[in-house]
This record gives structure tokens, sequence and C-alpha cells, in this order.
């Protein structure tokens, strides 16, 4: 049987490295995110074979991810194979979640009919063009623009970079916005301002990259997150006064530029999924992805 442990803050120091070196851009991989959300899914690590494997679970459904850092196919079908017999040997359903599209077609042809292979669309992340986000420019995002040129006229405002000192000004920026969820969306909003609340107490540690938007001496808007690979940047956290007109497009483009001037080789910004939720697939759309960062699930047939 494997040895999966809880994912620590220590795990960062060789679990980074890996993702990294594979440049995915699935925001399910990004150490942060597994650490600051292992609360709320029993977030597990283990190597296999010197592959990353993450265990996650979520009400009754365990889920194993694709394993990271085969260096061939072989030790990838191996490593999958080793997950299907730790599975069977707990007597649980191998359900094998974030596999990158480009890795379908590679399970498909090792492992021939043994597995359904779906798109988990709720999960999908939103790319973007960091140049576009940065300048706004084309037609298409017109009204972003005329957002962001209406609160740049009628506010003093500055952008001031986030530090670990800094970092727990959050909290004030988050209350009024748990407090407008329905019972419905209530327990994913706590999830999340748990997972803010574990990645903000170790802003050094994870290396993370923030920013607040001030209105005069007031910070209304703030964004939070971490490269993930050689060319992607991916924003974990980003919230803002909503009666504030321009506030969210002006904490986008603002913080994109921060982060373009300090990584100039950051080519997309991953915005990372909608949740299946309506409104969040109405705004990521708004901006118009360059791209889809699809990920896939296979359950033996």
């Amino acid at each position: 049987m494997l040895d999966f442990k809880p994912v620590t803050l220590a795990d960062r120091d060789w679990m980074y490295p890996i993702i990294y070196s594979e440049n995915i851009r699935n925001a399910d991989f990004s150490f942060t995110n597994i650490y600051a959300w292992g609360e709320s899914y029993l977030a597990k690590q283990t190597m296999v074979d010197g592959c990353l494997v993450i265990y996650t679970n979520e009400g009754s459904e365990s889920f194993y991810s694709f394993p990271v850092g085969a260096e061939s196919d072989a030790k990838l079908a191996n490593v999958i194979e080793k997950l299907i017999a730790h599975c069977e040997e707990l007597g649980e359903k191998f359900i094998m979640h974030a596999i990158p599209a480009a890795k379908t077609e590679t399970i498909e042809r090792l492992f021939p009919g043994k597995f359904e292979i779906s798109p988990i669309r709720d999960l999908f992340d939103y790319v973007y063009s960091a140049d576009k986000l940065a300048s706004l420019a084309g037609k298409k995002l017109h009204s972003k623009r005329n957002f962001v040129n209406r609160f740049t006229a009628e506010h003093d405002w500055k952008l001031v970079p986030m530090t670990a000192e800094s970092s727990s000004l959050w909290a004030d920026l988050t209350g009024e916005w748990i407090a407008e969820h329905n019972e419905s969306s209530y327990d994913s909003a706590f999830d999340e301002a748990r997972a803010m609340r574990n990645a903000m107490s170790h802003f050094d540690e994870l290396k993370l990259d923030g920013a607040y938007l001030y209105i005069g001496d007031r910070p209304c808007a703030f964004t939070v997150g971490e490269r993930i690979c050689r060319d992607t940047y991916i924003v974990h956290f980003e919230k803002a006064d909503a009666s504030i007109t321009g506030a969210y497009p002006m904490i986008n483009r603002e913080f994109v530029r921060m982060i373009k001037e300090k990584y100039p080789e950051i080519e997309y910004i991953n915005r990372e999924d909608d949740m299946g939720l309506e409104n969040l697939r109405k705004a990521k759309q708004s901006y118009y992805p360059d791209f889809m960062e699809e990920k896939y699930t296979a359950v033996i047939v």
C-alpha cells in the first residue's frame, strides 16, 4: 500500500521544482492551491517511483492526481498501475483527475479500453495573454477600459505591493463578501476564506506576490498569485469592494502590469476555473480567454 501523507508547508521545497519543471499551467498542480485548500479537500501527497501524486477527497469519493514527473510512458504506466493496486487494496474506486488534455491520448494508448476519460468543464482554467490583460486593448475589451477610465477619473488611487506584514489586511475586505453569500453557497465561500487565510499566513514561505488597490488611505481591492511555470502566472485570489465601479478591472489590470515588470518572461495569466458558478463564468468569459486549460478525469470502466 502506498504511503500518502498530509501536505505540509515544508513539502513545497521538493514539490514545487517537480511541478515547475513539467511546465504545467493547470491550477490544480499549484503548490499554493494544494496546501491552502488542503483542509477542505484532505490533501495528501506521496512519491511513486519518483512521480508526485496528490490525493484529495470530496464527500464519498477519493481522487488521485495525474502523476507528475514521469520521464517515460513506461514509468507513467507503472505508476498508474500501482495507484490502481493501492485502491483495490483499500476497496476504493480509482479515479484519476486533473489530467492535462495532452495526456489523455497517452493514457488511452497505454491502457486501451480500461478508462472512461471525460472533460470536467467546471474545472477548466481560464488562461489569458498577459499583454492583453495589461493593456485591455481591442474592441472586445472596450467596456473594461471604460470601467478603468471611470475609476481613474473618480478616485485618487495607488497600487501597493503586498508584503507578509500587510497580508492580514485581506480579512477586512472579505467579511462583506462572505456575508453576501446565501445559504447554498456559504460553505464554498467559507472554504475559500479558509484557503486565503492559509495562504496569507505563509505569504513569504509560499513565495507569493500580491497587491492592494488603495483609494486614498483605504484599500478597496486585493489580489494574490504566484508563478506556476516558465511562461504562466496564476492568480489565486482577487476580491474588491463591488460597490466601487471599476475596482475589479482596475486591480486586475494593475496587478498584471506589476507581474509583467517583475517577470518579463511571463506570457500567460491563469485566472483559474469558475467552479460551475454562472456569475463567475460570465465574469471570466468577459475577458475573452486566449484558451482554456482543460482538465479530464479517468474512471476504470
